[in-house]
Formats: C-alpha cells, structure tokens, sequence
C-alpha cells in the first residue's frame, strides 16, 4: 500500500490541537492546519524561564489512559547533563504527596451550614465522545477537600458544571451559564474538545479558565487561560530530547493518519527531532487505511534508529503489526494512546513493549509515590479504580485541588475573578502528578502553556513500567 503523503524531511509544528492522549478525538477539534504543513519550527522548542524539576516525580501530558493500577519499576537513566533535560531539583520534596500542605487546607471537614463555594466545571460528556471519568476524578476532588481538607475556610466546595454533548455552539452556552454564575470565579476544564473557540470567545478573559493540558488549538491563545500540565505542541518537542540524548537516534520516521490533531501533532514532534539534529522522515497515511507496511517504509524505518507512531488506538495497532515485519527490533516511541485497552486486545493480550511519553505522573503506577497517593486517597472519595488509571481522572483530580488552593491563599471571602486571576498567574508548581515547575505564558505564540516538560517510560510487560528519563524540556 502506497503512503497517503509523500515523506517530509522537513514537518513544522502547527500551532494547534488535542493534547496527546486524545487524539482519538482529534476529528471534533478544529485545526487550521488540517494538512499539517504550515506553522513554525521553532514553536516546540520554546523553554520556560521556570525551575528546572526533580528526578522524584513519575509522569504524562495528561496521558496514559490505563485503567486500573499498575505497578512500576523506578530505575531512572541519568540525563541530567545533557541539553534540553531538566535536573533535578531537591528530590522528591518536589513531588506533591501531601495534599494537605499543598493546598493549604485544614484537616477535618467542611461546616456544611456555611455557603459553599462554587467552581465552574465544563466536560465533555454525554455524547459518543464523552469522557465521563475526567468528571468522575474532579467530583472525588471535590468530595475530599470536603471531608478532609476542611473546605475553604470551612466553607464546602461545589461544582456547577455545563456539559458539551457534542455541538460547537454547545461551548457559548456553557460560556454563557458560566459567566453569568455570579458564584463562579474560576472555570476548570475536564477533556473539552468542542466548543472550545466559542467558549473562550463568549468567556472573554472574565474569569480564569484553568486546563490540564490543552485538548483544542483554541484554548492555546485564549485569554485568561491556563494550561497548567501543557500543550500537545509544548509537550512534545522533548521526543527530539529523549531521541538524541538517551537513544542516541540520527534518524527517526514518524508515521501518523492524515487527519486534524494527528497532523500537528506529527509536525510538533518532527520539529523537536529536527531541533534535536535528528535526521526525520514524516510520513502520513489514510486514517481508513489497516495496512501500514507502505507508510513505515516510506519513512524509513526499517533503518531508522527510532520509530515514533502519532496515531490513533487502530493506527497503534495496525503499526505494531507492520513493525513486526518490517523492524521488528527498532526503538518506538509512542504517544500514550497507544496505553488503551484496545491497542492491548489488538496485539495478542498485551501492551506493545514500547517507550512512552507522558507529560503528567502515570497514573496507574502504584510504586511512585504521588501516583500511590492519588490511588490511595481517591478510592477513598468514591473513585472507581477502573477510573483512576484513565490520566482525565487523574488531571481532573490534580486540577480541583490546584484550585483549592488558589481559593485557600485569599480565604473565602477573597475568592473573585481578578483574585483567581493572580493565583494561576503566579502559580510556579510543583504540580500534582506532574512537573515540579510552571511558567504560565512563557511562549507568546500560545500564551496558555505553562510547560514543556515531559517523562518517558519503557514499557516491560505484565503491567511493569520502568522510568527511563527525569522531566525533559524541548531540545534548546
């Protein structure tokens, strides 16, 4: 089968689209590059000014969507030194574990006499897309800081939620509630990857929104707008990082379905090999098409020190099988989807054993201790735990108590737009499950992006992944 593009030595990044683990869903998000041509190469290889992080934390962009707990070894391959990889910075005091201290809460329970405090919550939900379980980990949030954190101030927390079905319009309407909710100071985002234009377009900056990790190019350069874990350009110019400094890669062939989010995607990454030095061939495929051998070839694989798949679940699979005739042996570097149950069933019972990166902490991976805490502690709130391995549920989770504790630092009485405002703007992490620095606005050209930063695991088998690299930023 003939490749559906001719292969690219030269990809550019798009400044747009879904954050990695979602490109499943990268047909309901808008993309103003749907060829994947046009952008800017050096968009992936922007840095934050912030901190570089710790070796402690274990982690993904908000995305290995695993279900259930894993468990992991912690063997960490010492990258430090070189370009484009954070250091560490303090061990794991950087990692959040203590969600009391984190928050600034009181242990003990909220007064549910007093007035509780309301935070906009907006998710994809109800549709053929929906990802209920992102809601699911934020209602836990929400029912610990309650139970156990004391409220803010005393006072209980609530969500006042709006759900996009499916329609783009859908986005102003919730807009709309959210904005005229005078309870509402600040809007939290679960996975939201429609309407996402028209949300911010109605929202205006007049309350903070604060992402995981972007799922829409329009969330990118919306004002007033936080994407605390990332973008899927920012998070995945350090595949080019991860490529030279650990593999020691020249040459790499990415192969993706040409398709809007995969598109950018694949030119985000290309643009992190290429500022690495690594030799790249890009090439895309119809996203119909099953056979995958034509594709690989065309961008060299069977010779290329690594192989990078920016796919979809299918495109994980029927990739596996082409490498299994092709280069059986050859480095891979996935994206997360590539972690579904589905990519499992489709290649004889298990994960591929490939490398993975991810740009927040595994959530399935119980031998990390912030992903233990996680684990431990929302399964007591009323987390299923088929739910709590999905990253929506783990970003969620991470983001309602981020929240709290902008709302603890003013008191319950300070909590308005403008305050909300002040505490995303000068939140410098760590970040739960995540990097230990933020930098909110650090790159103009997607003023939302507070990182860059992300960790790679080798998968071994059996549910056993290895961390493989510390936090690693973009190659400079």
């Amino acid at each position: 089968m003939r490749p559906a593009t001719i292969p690219r030595r030269h990809g550019r990044s798009a400044l747009t689209v879904l954050v990695t683990a979602a490109l499943a869903l990268a047909a309901c998000a808008d993309d103003d590059d749907d060829d994947g041509a046009t952008g800017t190469t050096g968009a992936a290889a922007t840095e934050p000014t912030a901190a570089a992080p710790t070796t402690g934390a274990t982690g993904t962009t908000g995305a290995a969507p695993t279900t259930g707990a894993v468990t992991a070894t912690t063997g960490v391959t010492d990258t430090t030194g070189a370009t484009g990889t954070t250091a560490a910075a303090g061990g794991d005091e950087d990692v959040v574990t203590d969600y009391l201290s984190f928050t600034g809460g009181t242990a003990g329970a909220a007064d549910e006499s007093l007035s509780p405090i309301a935070i906009g919550w907006v998710n994809a939900q109800g549709g053929a897309n929906e990802l209920p379980e992102a809601t699911a980990g934020a209602e836990a949030a929400v029912d610990y800081v309650n139970t156990e954190l004391g409220g803010i101030g005393g006072h209980p927390i609530e969500l006042h939620t709006c759900f996009i079905v499916e329609a783009e319009e859908e986005g102003q309407a919730c807009a709309q509630q959210l904005v005229n909710d005078d309870d509402v100071a600040i809007i939290a985002f679960g996975a939201v990857v429609t309407g996402n234009e028209a949300f911010h377009s109605t929202v205006a900056g007049g309350k903070p929104v604060i992402i995981g990790v972007s799922a829409n190019p329009a969330d990118n350069t919306a004002e007033n707008t936080y994407a605390l874990y990332g973008t899927q350009t920012s998070v995945l110019g350090p595949w080019g990082t991860y490529a030279r400094d650990v593999i020691g890669a020249g040459t790499a062939a990415v192969v993706f379905p040409s398709q809007a989010g995969a598109n950018s995607a694949a030119d985000a990454t290309t643009a992190g090999l290429e500022a690495a030095g690594i030799d790249v061939t890009s090439v895309g495929y119809e996203p119909e098409a099953t056979d995958l051998i034509g594709p690989l070839t065309a961008a060299g694989g069977q010779n290329a020190d690594v192989v990078i798949p920016m796919t979809d679940v299918a495109g994980c699979v029927n990739l596996y099988n082409a490498l299994q005739q092709v280069a059986p042996d050859t480095p891979v570097v996935s994206n997360p989807l590539c972690l579904a149950p589905p990519v499992a069933e489709g290649t004889g019972g298990d994960l591929p054993q490939w490398t993975y990166g991810i740009a927040q902490s595994l959530p399935g991976d119980a031998s990390a201790p912030d992903s233990a805490v996680y684990l431990e502690t929302s399964a007591q709130h009323g987390l299923d735990p088929a739910q709590a391995g999905s990253p929506f549920a783990a970003l969620s989770w991470s983001m309602i108590l981020t929240v709290a504790k902008f709302m603890n630092a003013v008191g319950p009485d300070g909590i308005t737009p403008e305050s909300m405002t002040e505490q995303a703007q000068a939140f410098e992490g760590p970040l739960i499950m995540g990097a230990p620095s933020v930098d909110c606005g650090y790159d103009p050209e997607q003023p939302a992006a507070c990182n860059n930063q992300t960790k790679f695991y080798q998968y071994n088998g059996q549910g056993q992944f290895e961390a493989v690299s510390d936090w690693l930023r973009p190659p400079e």
